[in-house]
Formats: structure tokens, sequence, C-alpha cells
């Protein structure tokens, strides 16, 4: 049986996976772009990748929950 704080932490883990794949696709991506000196592109195509990461993360979230 599940605790009863287990969805309370699942919650939090969700909340905070989210913007901070996103906010690491961004910084990565315009450290890369600055070291090839391919300007912002990068950042906002890391960005992009780090929410499609995000959004997979809660796809295999989901899949977990209803297996449950």
């Amino acid at each position: 049986m599940a605790k009863p704080t287990a969805g309370w932490a699942q919650a939090v883990y969700l909340g905070v996976m989210f913007p901070a794949l996103v906010v690491g696709g961004y910084w990565l991506g315009r450290v890369v772009g600055r070291a090839l000196g391919w300007g912002e592109t990068t950042a906002i195509g890391g960005a992009v990748l780090g929410a499609a990461g995000a959004f997979l993360e809660l796809f295999r979230w989901a899949a977990r929950k209803d297996v449950e």
C-alpha cells in the first residue's frame, strides 16, 4: 500500500522536473551555442529539447501510474 504522502511527493517531483529540464536545456544550448559561435538559436533548441524531455518523462510517469 502506498504511503499517504506519496501523491504529494510525486506532484512535487513533476512540478520541479518540468521547469528544471526546460531551463537545463536552455542553459546547455546557450553554452554550446556560445562555444560554437552559433548565437542564441541553440539556446531555443535546447529549451525545446528540454520541454520534449519533460513531456516524455510525464508520459512515462503516467504509464507507470496506469500499471499500478
